[in-house]
């Protein structure tokens, strides 16, 4: 067989045979390049101003036992010390891959976060797989490379050395000389792959390529912190931020029943239906390209939300938009519903006895009511009439005039916003009718899981608000704590929902919300320019909160609890716990301290 031949066929299938190893070797390399530019691969190293090491074995030992992430119980967790007395640190690197960096000074721990650095070079050279995949898989690809490359120059040189057909003698040279060159450049090549991988190894900084654009930063089950200055942020200022939110907490009483009584317990029909739990401490977590820079307070605590409960509720009804269960917003809610059955935990003892009484629960029997599309309902402004759960819709917020709460005009839909948890509740009800399930459900499997939220978070709804669905009970949630109930939550998964709807709901590569639904949510209210979908209240004209940007938006609830986004800071904030009165300007000192 003619070498052409025999070297064109190795070339195929000897390109074939190492894609996959030399694919790793390549992608793990280039990663190695940048690791000092890029945290994820490998931490960024701190400095401090002390270059000569003072501290004691127990000192490190007790350092690194004190960061739970890493798990340290004794040295035999620990794989190595590295000292950077240039830089004034200490490097601890754990056989669980986490990197501690402590001061030299006193073994103040400075950063601890995930190191990928070491398992990539690993991967690069073939001994994460095992020493038997290293020498017999990663050791042939390598030869395999390197012979495709000795073809490949022959099969380059080979029509040169066709078109000189001459006599034997002359070819005889010509080949000597090209052997010669093949020799020299494979000796070149050689050195320039040693270099390369010198420099892997030296661990130099390479620039990513112009026009690069990276993948925006999502937490995984761990949340990756950076420090104010990385993020662009002055320290001194967001500290001064968080302890004016701390000296303006919520005078409110921190037991939320206490607190519903004091206030809309006073309403008709006020009686808490839903469960209530005491509040804890003034909280907060700032979000700077979606790591975080700031915490305070209580985060990992699982408290009520209130209204913030209403964007779960208008993020469950997009999800529906997204899947075709709802053909338009602009359609009415009573063309989608089916009847919908009370919960009966026992049959009547005299079933003639309620003979003629209708035993359905239908909220839109009303010439009114059957006028009210979608929008109207997200937009609160549907004057939806009527009584559910017990609570007739005039005693949410009445007015002052009694006379007119039965019998005022109801004003056309889309025409007047009006505040109310009980059509809030009605679109609740709508909603499961839509999904056929319970909304927590759908909210944990295709919101809450994605995004990486913690298991503690729950949807409560009222204790007589169960209906039969499907033939198994089904809990209708309620759309915030006005009678109890709503979200209970940590402010830790309130910030992942806040980094969903920053990126217009997506989370990383992954389309969670369609960009159609958030720009219907992001749209103001013709009626009430500050209100898009509930509860997405935007800074129109900047009259929401006249210190942050027109483009802010946020997720508000009482107590008060406030999810605030800023887009084009890539800022979200979660403050719980704060006097309503306090919040803009909370918000103006946080905005301040932005480079």
């Amino acid at each position: 067989m003619k070498l052409s031949i025999l070297s064109r066929r190795f070339h195929r299938w000897g390109a074939i045979a190492v894609g996959l190893p030399f694919l790793v070797v390549i992608a793990s390399g280039l990663l190695l390049q940048v690791k000092k530019q890029w945290s994820w691969v490998q931490p960024v190293e701190q400095r401090t101003a002390v270059p000569v090491p003072g501290l004691a074995w127990e000192t490190i030992l007790a350092a690194a036992q004190s960061v739970p992430q890493a798990a340290v119980a004794g040295w035999e967790d620990i794989d190595r010390l590295d000292v950077r007395p240039s830089k004034g640190i200490v490097k601890v690197i754990t056989k669980s891959r986490w990197e501690l960096q402590l001061a030299l000074a006193d073994g103040a721990v400075l950063q601890t976060a995930y190191r990928r650095s070491d398992l990539i070079e690993q991967l690069h050279d073939g001994s994460f797989f095992g020493d038997a995949a290293k020498l017999w898989i990663f050791l042939p690809s390598g030869i395999v490379v390197f012979v495709l490359w000795l073809t490949g120059l022959y099969l380059f040189f080979l029509p040169m050395l066709t078109k000189r057909k001459r006599a034997r003698l002359a070819v005889a040279g010509s080949a000597a000389r090209a052997a010669l060159l093949l020799l020299a450049l494979v000796g070149s090549s050689l050195l320039a792959v040693a270099s390369l991988a010198s420099r892997a190894s030296a661990q130099n900084a390479v620039r990513p390529a112009r026009g690069t654009v990276a993948t925006p930063y999502v937490p995984g089950a761990s949340w990756e912190r950076r420090s104010p200055a990385t993020a662009g942020a002055d320290s001194a200022k967001l500290a001064a931020a968080i302890a004016f939110a701390v000296q303006n907490e919520a005078r409110a009483p921190r037991d939320m029943e206490e607190n519903h009584y004091r206030s809309f317990g006073r309403e008709p029909f006020g009686q808490g239906i839903g469960p209530f739990k005491a509040r804890g401490e003034p909280t907060g977590v700032v979000l700077r390209g979606g790591y975080v820079i700031a915490s305070w307070g209580e985060p990992d605590r699982v408290d009520m939300t209130h209204s913030v409960t209403k964007s779960f509720l208008s993020v469950v009804t997009g999800l529906a938009f997204d899947r075709g269960l709802l053909r338009s917003v602009d359609e009415p809610v009573w063309q989608s519903q089916a009847p919908t059955y009370a919960l009966r935990l026992e049959a009547p003892s005299q079933p003639g006895a309620t003979y003629g009484q209708s035993m359905l629960i239908d909220p839109w029997n009303t010439p009114h009511n059957r006028s009210i599309t979608w929008d109207h309902m997200l937009r609160q402004v549907s004057d939806w009439e009527g009584t559910l759960w017990g609570k007739p819709e005039w005693a949410d917020r009445p007015a002052q005039d009694a006379s007119t709460w039965t019998t005022r005009a109801r004003n056309a839909p889309g025409s007047v916003y009006e505040y109310n948890d009980v059509r809030v509740n009605v679109l609740a009800l709508a909603a499961t009718n839509v999904w056929r399930r319970p909304l927590p459900e759908v909210l944990d499997e295709l919101v809450m899981t994605p995004i990486g939220a913690s298991r503690t978070w729950r949807w409560n709804g009222y204790d007589n608000a169960w209906i039969t669905l499907d033939g198994r009970a089904v809990q209708v949630v309620s759309g915030g704590g006005h009678w109890g109930g709503g979200m209970f939550i940590n402010a830790w998964d309130m910030a992942r929902f806040g980094l969903l709807t920053q990126r217009r709901g997506l989370w990383g590569s992954r389309r969670i919300l369609s960009d159609d639904w958030v720009t219907k949510s992001l749209t103001p209210t013709p009626a009430q320019p500050t209100y898009g979908y509930m509860n997405w209240f935007l800074n129109t004209d900047k009259k929401w909160m006249p210190s942050a940007p027109a483009s802010a938006f946020g997720h508000v609830g009482n107590g008060t609890n406030l999810v605030f986004v800023a887009p084009e800071q890539d800022l979200v904030v979660v403050v719980r716990w704060i006097e309503n009165r306090a919040i803009d300007d909370f918000l103006g000192l946080v905005l301040a301290a932005l480079r």
